[in-house]
């Protein structure tokens, strides 16, 4: 029979006797008794376990003092008894062997107990029961009711005075106890009886002395159970008692050791000496000497006895105790309690040979030890070790690099396959983090140690500073000197330099280490315990060196099985908003790889337009670009912006902004990089400006001044305009785009003239016979007939007088034959500048204007030069192209394309145009101006037509599900459309397609999409540019539990096989093909013969439209920008495919280039030219790939272009949470929702916004007619728009350039329309409203007359609108009359000039 069973048998037989009247005999001290003798033995069985001591996470250890613990606490009657009755109650209060033995199982059961909700529970009389018992000199009711008290942390500040009391007493006691143990060692050990600890050797004399006076037989709390007959082994059980005498009053003690208010009363009784004494006699295997130490652990958190402990050689005394795991698991307590004293480390680190090397030899062998407390003590200790450099040096020389990267892995190793209990993941977690948080301040240390080492050698060198002179024992200020360690390496180490401590750990694989720990923990990062930070920061001094930066561009598996880089991991990491600690590790990282020396290109701006002779590109410049090129391609740009404007958390909102800004000076070195950033809406409009005008928080100034330093140096290196450092006002933001343009302007000249200046240069100072050798030199270089001065037919010279002086007319040189122009070859693109406060166009004969900033560069660039050793003047060829450009800098609106520049008349570029040629606002004047051959009515006249026209929307006809026919279409909702002939074709939510004939009621026919019962809504409708067929696309709601059939419909549109002569002329749907596990799919613009679909995993596929087969699937490769709401596209010419921000060939099934991400959600479409490409804002260019300007109107907009492709349609997303993890998962790969308003542009150059329509009602689809007469949408009638597929939708229909009241009759009509819309619920409303009295006039054939043209017109007519259609630059031909003059938008009637007579008069 076990233990277990046992106790359940002892508390049954328990319960019987409790419940027996009358009560046995012997009751109930016999039951009480063997239940004590039963704890015991669980004691002694867990005690041969050799379990850690330091193990408070009980319901993780599985041993039998535990479980038998759990088993007396669940009896909740029998710990009840235990407390009101035998303890406390009167009935055995005369009674004190019941009271022993009680006591005696509560002080084992209070391990397993909370403690301050017992205390809580039991009342004052129970408390105040157990001080008496504890102040008193009865034994053994007094060592175990002070074994009790010393659990109840809560008792300290209320009991106070009792506290104060009985600590005095038990430190007596503690003295008493060791003078009798050194009396019992004297004579166990004659031979080393008067050998003593040294320092205290009069103490312990006088406390033997006195134990052995006061230890007289009469003694009432005498130890032997001769003497006192409660100690006899009935009730105190087999083990020693005045060991547990020892341990209770130690345990106590250690309660309370933390608290300043009894450090009065410890060093007056000199309880330290008494410790040290206590160790020094005490055998190794006591479990006594644990408790000694333990209770020393917590005095030495104190500095006054820290330095005491110090005095005394204690730790030497330590040192010198023979290994025993348990007693070193509590040493390496004392080790992590003195390392938070500088003066004592000091002390410590100044011994190095004989202390620092045995404490690392020791905790080298804790890390290897079975206590996991023992290892985590030693963790803790290192980690604040490693702010010395003796620890450091030590932990180096005894190889322990090896042992805790080892062990390192094998905890990762573990966490991927994770234990079942909880308690011990969260161990494992914690015990990584500790070992990361170590491993950080080891190379913290290293980094500032190596940039000391640099330091020296530049200084022996003598090309650097003397170096900070630092003691080995002094500690090491990490958070101070390691930013400026760190960036002294970078500046000034060598590519292939040996950093043995960094080589050291990826040699062994540390750096995989702690990616690997990186996966796991952002796995486990909800639960807490997040060691990102420490990791982030690890693999940052890791990185440090140029030549391991590459290794973040690396592919890693995580524990999941998908593969990600480094870097896309650390940008995740800076874009984790809420956790300022991993966005702080994750910049400073990134502004190690980023702002590294570049040797090639540096930071400083110039206006020197020769080519300089660049150094030969080193291996550091090669891994700056891979790096630059890593951060784009995963998205760097994005967060980096996204970061310069948060403002949450509101605390770290402004270090948050000056590290992002930091990376982006580094990141802008790059050309690709700078020329995205210098088009972002965020710089080019002068956002960012903003941002520098205050802090976010006030008491952050500091911080902001480092950000407003960044942000001007950003701004000079993207546009070359420099700000005035004294104040936080920076120059306005049109300057930057002018320098900007002026910068890439290609300078020409005729190179001829510089031999005229030569010429006249020569003969003003009188070298004539050096300017006759010019002339001869010229003649001899260039054909014969070419002369010096032209000849009398040609353009008029000046004479050499002239051109001496100062008022030189503006004519030039001309040179027949050999007229060549030098161009500039320069990089421009970086190109700083200070425009002068001059005229825009100025006579070059004039003064030089004060501080031009051609003048002005060159000076300083001169200053410079003079400087260096080896000095090379400017050449002619610069200061001629200084002089152009500073002329070109003075222009109000210098262009990039210009006439070649003259160093004889002034350079202006022309003014923007005048406004006599600006086409009229009216349009009836534009018209007419039309009609005397001004094209458009003049200039932006195209624009006007277009504003004219697609800016006004009237309401024309709604469309509803009619409900009354069957209670199935109750549920049944509009979720796509579209328009084509004389139907509306509308998707539901059921997943049929309902085809509606224009102004019938009731739909023309149903088709199902699929034959499976589970059927997914209608989210998108397609047709085909022949109209001959259409393609249908089905997703499902992602957070539906059973798998989504997404899948598209490919249709044919053939005409009715009926005989009737009704529908002989009607055309009907016919499904062709099914394409599984498909979110969207659209068709080839030149033909039908393809078809795109968009997949899940931000793949697509080409599909034969005749025979559903699927041609080829382009999978972007990894790292992908992962659009929400990603929808592959063709180009207009059918040859390339934009998926999720990658260009592809899809003939050659290669991508083409991967565009940077700017957004979440729009994935972006090709333009009509050909040559741009709109993703969101941003405008690119598809032949160079550069980023040409940015929409702010375009911002989150799904754009569709209508049928003549020169008019866009704007649907802007419902807005979203910015985090990527936050939005809704039920709208993603699906179109909508959209906002209530769709906006139209101008599909040309700019995309200027037409205008914005408010439909009042969320948009779920839109579509338009194929003459662009119509625009058809879904909307929903919900007001609270919870669901793209449930509320009730209805389709309608808007007719283009028509405003909704055109007459002031209309007005009533619109509102008596309004109306009906409005109540939706009655059961009379009509399925489909007409919106205008004026349609319901028309008659059948005049409604086709109205959508697909006059039936009048032959074939060829048709064709032929057709072609005037396409070759017209306007969507529309238009025959105008107005009644207004003024502004044109009154009264205006627009026909369309293929209607019929009846329909111009209907009209």
């Amino acid at each position: 029979m076990n233990l277990i069973e046992k106790a359940n048998k002892l508390l049954g037989r328990w319960v019987k006797e409790h419940s027996t009247l009358p009560l046995p005999e012997n009751y109930p001290n016999d039951v009480l008794r063997c239940i004590a003798d039963v704890i015991d033995d669980a004691k002694e069985e867990v005690e041969s376990l050799g379990l850690d001591p330091y193990d408070d996470f009980k319901e993780m250890t599985e041993n039998v003092e535990s479980d038998l613990i759990k088993c007396l606490l669940d009896h909740e009657d029998f710990l009840e008894a235990l407390t009101s009755t035998y303890l406390t109650g009167s009935r055995y209060s005369n009674d004190e062997e019941v009271r022993i033995l009680a006591a005696r199982i509560m002080s084992c059961a209070m391990n397993g107990i909370d403690s301050n909700a017992y205390f809580k529970e039991v009342g004052e009389d129970m408390i105040d029961l157990l001080y008496q018992w504890s102040l008193a000199d009865r034994e053994p009711l007094k060592s175990y009711a002070v074994e009790i008290l010393s659990y109840g942390e809560i008792l300290c500040s209320r009991y106070h005075q009792n506290n104060v009391e009985l600590v005095s007493k038990l430190l007596q006691q503690l003295r008493e106890m060791y003078g009798k143990a050194k009396v019992e060692y004297n004579a166990a050990h004659p031979k080393t009886s008067n050998t003593e600890f040294a320092p205290w050797r009069e103490d312990t004399q006088d406390a033997v002395c006195t134990s052995t006076k006061e230890d007289t037989p009469n003694k009432a709390g005498g130890v032997s159970a001769d003497k006192n007959p409660l100690l006899r082994r009935e009730l105190v059980g087999r083990r020693n008692f005045e060991e547990f005498r020892c341990q209770a009053v130690l345990h106590f003690l250690l309660s309370l050791g933390e608290y300043q208010e009894f450090l009065g009363l410890i060093m007056k009784n000199s309880i330290l000496k008494l410790l040290l004494n206590y160790i020094s006699i005490t055998d190794i295997n006591s479990p006594v000497i644990f408790s000694i130490i333990r209770y020393l652990s917590a005095l030495l958190c104190h500095k006054k006895f820290a330095s005491e402990f110090m005095t005394y050689d204690g730790l030497q005394l330590l040192l010198d105790l023979p290994f025993n795991q348990r007693a070193l698991t509590g040493i390496s307590t004392c080790f992590y309690a003195l390392v938070f004293h500088s003066t004592v480390m000091e002390r410590l680190c100044s011994y190095s040979n004989h202390l620092v090397t045995p404490i690392m030899s020791i905790c080298l062998q804790q890390l290897r030890g079975k206590y996991e407390s023992g290892r985590s003590y030693v963790r803790l200790f290192l980690t604040c070790g490693f702010y010395y450099q003796t620890i450091i040096e030590e932990f180096d020389k005894q190889c322990g690099l090896p042992v805790f990267l080892e062990l390192l892995k094998k905890s990762v190793e573990a966490l991927k396959d994770p234990p079942s209990i909880e308690v011990e993941v969260f161990l494992l977690r914690q015990k990584v983090k500790q070992m990361c948080n170590a491993l950080r301040q080891y190379l913290a240390g290293h980094t500032i140690l190596y940039a000391d080492h640099l330091r020296r050698v530049k200084d022996q060198q003598g090309v650097g500073m003397s170096p900070q002179i630092h003691t080995n024992t002094k500690a090491l200020e990490l958070e101070d000197r390691v930013k400026t360690a760190y960036e002294y390496i970078q500046a000034n180490a060598d590519f292939d330099c040996i950093w043995k401590s960094i080589d050291d750990v990826h040699r062994q694989g540390g750096f995989e280490t702690l990616i690997q720990a990186f996966f796991i923990n952002e796995t486990f990062r909800s639960k807490g315990y997040d060691a990102s930070p420490c990791i982030i920061t690890a693999l940052t001094f890791l990185t440090i060196l140029p030549r391991y930066q590459l290794k973040l561009t690396d592919q890693f598996t995580s524990p999941d099985g998908e593969s990600h880089t480094v870097i896309k991991l650390i940008l995740s990491a800076a874009e984790s908003y809420g956790n300022i600690e991993i966005q702080r590790s994750a910049l400073s990282l990134i502004v190690v790889v980023v702002c590294g020396p570049y040797r090639a290109n540096t930071n400083t701006m110039s206006l020197n337009l020769t080519p300089a002779p660049h150094p030969r590109r080193t291996s550091s410049d090669d891994v700056m670009h891979k790096m630059w090129s890593a951060i784009r391609t995963n998205n760097g740009i994005k967060v980096l912006m996204s970061l310069l404007l948060t403002k949450t958390p509101l605390v770290h909102a402004d270090e948050l902004r000056m590290a992002a800004c930091k990376a982006l000076n580094g990141l802008c070195r790059s050309r690709g990089v700078r020329q995205i950033a210098s088009k972002l809406h965020l710089m080019s409009s002068g956002q960012l400006l903003a941002l520098m005008r205050e802090p976010v928080l006030p008491e952050n100034a500091e911080t902001h001044s480092k950000f407003c330093t960044y942000t001007r140096s950003l701004l000079e290196v993207l546009f070359g305009v420099s700000t005035d450092k004294s104040t936080s006002e920076p120059s306005p933001i049109n300057k930057m785009t002018k320098v900007d343009i002026v910068s890439k302007t290609p300078i020409n000249f005729n190179k001829d003239e510089i031999y005229h200046l030569l010429h006249s240069t020569l003969l003003e100072h009188g070298l004539k016979n050096a300017a006759n050798a010019l002339v001869d030199e010229v003649k001899q270089k260039l054909d014969k007939d070419i002369a010096l001065y032209p000849k009398t037919s040609g353009p008029q010279v000046p004479s050499t007088s002239h051109l001496m002086s100062p008022v030189t007319p503006c004519k030039k040189l001309v040179i027949r034959n050999a007229r060549s122009r030098v161009s500039s070859s320069n990089d421009l693109d970086s190109i700083t500048c200070s425009t002068p406060n001059t005229p825009a166009c100025r006579p070059t004969t004039s003064k030089v204007p004060q501080k031009s900033f051609a003048v002005k560069n060159h000076l300083e660039a001169l200053e410079a030069r003079t400087t260096s050793k080896a000095y090379q003047p400017p050449s002619l060829n610069d200061l001629v192209h200084n002089f152009m450009r500073d002329q070109h800098m003075q222009c109000e609106h210098p262009m990039s394309i210009v006439p070649d520049f003259s160093l004889f008349r002034d350079h202006k570029c022309p003014d923007p145009h005048p406004e006599l040629y600006e086409a009229p606002v009216n349009i009836v004047s534009r018209h007419q101006r039309r009609c005397y051959g001004v094209p458009y009515g003049g200039i932006n006249g195209r624009f006007r037509d277009y504003k004219f026209m697609f800016s006004k929307f009237k309401p024309y006809y709604t469309l509803r599900v009619d409900s009354r026919n069957s209670e199935e279409w109750e549920d049944i909702d509009f979720t796509s459309c579209l328009t084509f002939s004389n139907y509306i074709v509308a998707g539901c939510n059921n997943g049929q397609i309902r085809v509606y004939k224009m102004m019938d009621h009731p739909p023309y026919y149903c088709v199902q999409t699929t034959d499976n019962s589970d059927v997914e809504p209608i989210t998108s409708l397609s047709l085909s540019n022949s109209a001959r067929m259409m393609v249908s696309s089905s997703t499902a709601e992602a957070e539906l539990d059973r798998q989504p059939n997404n899948a598209c419909t490919l249709w044919s549109i053939r005409p009715s096989s009926s005989s009737s002569s009704e529908s002989s002329n009607q055309d009907v749907l016919e499904r062709r093909h099914v394409i599984e596990r498909v979110d969207h799919a659209t068709f080839s613009h030149l033909s039908d013969d393809l078809l795109l679909a968009t997949m899940a995993e931000h793949k697509c596929c080409l599909v034969d439209c005749y025979t559903g087969k699927t041609i080829s699937v382009l999978a972007n490769p990894p790292g992908s920008d992962g659009y929400h709401k990603n929808h592959a596209v063709f180009n207009f010419t059918d040859d390339l495919v934009l998926n999720d921000g990658v260009l592809w060939d899809y003939r050659a099934m290669f991508p083409i280039y991967k565009f940077d991400k700017f957004n979440n959600i729009v994935s972006g479409v090709f333009t009509p030219a050909g040559i741009e490409i709109i993703i969101n804002t941003e405008i690119w260019d598809m032949r160079t790939f550069k980023l040409l300007n940015t929409i702010n109107s375009l911002d989150n907009c799904l754009l569709k272009y209508n049928h003549s492709r020169d008019i866009m349609y704007g649907l802007s997303h419902v807005k979203q949470e910015i985090h990527d993890h936050e939005i809704s998962p039920s709208y993603k790969h699906v179109m909508g929702p959209f906002e209530s308003t769709f906006k139209t542009f101008a599909a040309n150059s700019g995309y200027p916004s037409l205008g914005t329509y408010d439909a009042g009602r969320q948009i779920i689809d839109l579509n338009f007619c194929r003459r662009d007469e119509l625009v058809v949408t879904v909307e929903s009638t919900n007001e609270e728009f919870t669901s793209m597929w449930t509320g009730g939708s209805v389709v309608k229909l808007y007719k283009v350039g028509r405003s909704k009241a055109t007459r002031e009759d209309d007005d009533e009509d619109d509102d008596d329309v309004e109306d009906e819309d409005d109540d939706e619920d009655d059961d009379d409303e009509s399925v489909g409203d007409l919106e205008d009295d004026d349609d319901i006039s028309l008659s059948d054939g005049e409604m086709n007359e109205e959508m697909s043209g006059s039936s009048d017109d032959s074939p060829d007519d048709d064709d032929n609108d057709d072609e005037e259609e396409r070759t017209t630059q306007s969507s529309l031909n238009f025959s105008l009359m107005s009644d207004s003059d003024e502004d044109g938008t009154q009264g205006v009637i627009v026909v369309p000039r293929n209607r019929t007579s009846s329909s111009k008069s209907s009209g």
